[in-house]
């Protein structure tokens, strides 16, 4: 994930086997590991802010917390039963959609950090993941399963019924808004092994972005300030 001025990249490592969390300054070239438990994944960057959210298993049941930029602790956000992971940054900051099994299986939620309440905002289907907000906040995209095979959709932050964007009887996975929300990135393996394809927001004009040997997977948009 990249910092909001582009010059940090936050991902997940197995580099040490367990998951923990890399960030990378671009600028000096180094990275600074963050390994508070036996799990540190899916590390988000904080809209305009040195901060990052993210899924830490120190209670053994892992939880979302925010950390500083450089990977010391701030905050529990989440202290509930089950799995909580993949945070992701309404654009102003103020809220966090994450998935959560409390429900008994994987779907979408949405906390308001000033009031510390959540909504759930998924029903349909029993594996929903990976959501992020539109840069407008409007809206939330997300990967969700559907007969099997993993699909795109799009909803209403508020909650409401979510649009397929893709379909097929191949997996449509990881979806990443543009800065200026006029497109979605995502990978797919519609063509064999996983690939980095691009598509209008409605779902129209649905491309391969590049051709690269291997598998690409978990595009991420660069910032506006991207140099």
């Amino acid at each position: 994930d990249w910092s909001s001025d582009g010059r940090y990249i936050a991902y997940t490592t197995y580099k040490d086997r367990a998951p923990h969390i890399g960030i990378l300054d671009r600028r000096s070239n180094k990275t600074q590991m963050v390994a508070h438990s036996s799990m540190d994944i899916t590390p988000r960057w904080r809209p305009g802010a040195f901060e990052l959210a993210a899924t830490l298993s120190i209670t053994r049941d892992p939880e979302i917390y925010t950390l500083t930029g450089d990977g010391k602790i701030i905050k529990r956000i989440t202290d509930e039963w089950g799995i909580d992971v993949s945070p992701a940054w309404s654009p102003d900051g103020g809220r966090l959609v994450f998935v959560s099994n409390r429900s008994g299986s994987p779907q979408i939620y949405v906390m308001d950090l000033a009031t510390g309440k959540i909504k759930r905002i998924t029903f349909s289907g029993k594996y929903n993941t990976e959501p992020r907000f539109s840069p407008d906040g409007r809206q939330i995209v997300y990967t969700g399963q559907k007969d099997g095979v993993f699909q795109i959709y799009v909803m209403n932050a508020a909650g409401g019924d979510p649009k397929a964007l893709t379909s097929g009887p191949h997996d449509n996975e990881s979806p990443t808004w543009s800065p200026d929300g006029n497109f979605i990135a995502f990978s797919s393996t519609r063509e064999g092994p996983s690939r980095i394809y691009i598509m209008n927001a409605n779902g129209e004009n649905q491309r391969r972005l590049c051709r690269l040997s291997g598998e690409q997977t978990q595009p991420a948009w660069s910032p506006h300030l991207f140099r």
